[in-house]
């Protein structure tokens, strides 16, 4: 009963904190692209701090932790992707979908910090939007363009095609290490389960993929690398009791 009650309260918090941090530190967003970051980053070190102490959720990032430029091509399961990539990277900009942008609170400031919009459904248009404006956004600032490549959160133990979108970019930026990364935090703060369990959110930045490959053998190596680095830390998981039941999901019943 307790992990429904302390979930319940979690999950409540994290959008009244939102408003709060929002709407207090308005001025300081206002102020530069610099000031939103720094919002940003206070408002998920704080939400973190929460879900460790009331949950008992910690965060792990492995692997070499870019500085420079580059593309990050991500594996999507959670809102805390997002907030884990933002306190981890010097220059996250993010691809969302347009209907983001008039979010409360999150469209104002994503969009503050070089965020690029695309809208859902216009294929080709929207991917050649998206390019322009990357470019664009590189020039005046350069920092690490994030593209979550299947289009949306796909929970642990599902599957959802991943989309051409990543390897125009990829191709468009041949000058920058396109680096791919993966995570379980699905396990633990997924779109479609209420509980937060306790345990470790993992986000893992992998080897870069060589430039040169076609749209086919790209998007096969992306998949495949991922989701054999997720897979891994699913199993991590499940070794410690922790997280949520994946298995479920490919299985259509209890493992």
């Amino acid at each position: 009963m307790m992990v429904y009650i302390k979930s319940l309260v979690f999950n409540i918090w994290v959008y009244v904190a939102m408003a709060i941090f929002g709407i207090g530190l308005l001025p300081i967003g206002m102020w530069s692209r610099e000031g939103a970051y720094w919002v940003m980053r206070a408002y998920s070190h704080h939400i973190f701090w929460v879900a460790r102490n009331l949950l008992g959720l910690e965060y792990e990032i492995r692997g070499p932790v870019p500085q420079g430029e580059a593309l990050l091509v991500c594996k999507h399961q959670s809102f805390a992707d997002m907030m884990l990539l933002q306190i981890t990277l010097p220059q996250a900009k993010f691809v969302m979908k347009q209907e983001l942008r008039w979010a409360p609170f999150l469209g104002w400031y994503a969009m503050r910090v070089g965020t690029v919009s695309v809208s859902r459904g216009k294929g080709g248009s929207a991917v050649a939007s998206m390019t322009r404006q990357f470019l664009a956004e590189q020039e005046a600032k350069p920092g690490q363009i994030i593209i979550f490549a299947q289009g949306t959160r796909v929970p642990p133990g599902e599957e959802k095609p991943w989309k051409v979108g990543a390897w125009r970019l990829y191709n468009t930026f041949e000058h920058l290490p396109c680096i791919p990364v993966s995570l379980n935090t699905g396990l633990f703060w997924g779109k479609k389960d209420f509980l937060r369990p306790s345990g470790t959110m993992v986000l893992e930045f992998l080897e870069p993929i060589e430039h040169g490959l076609s749209a086919e053998v790209f998007l096969e190596t992306v998949e495949t690398r991922i989701e054999a680095s997720c897979n891994g830390l699913y199993l991590e998981a499940d070794a410690k009791g922790e997280g949520i039941d994946w298995r479920a999901r490919v299985t259509g019943s209890k493992a």
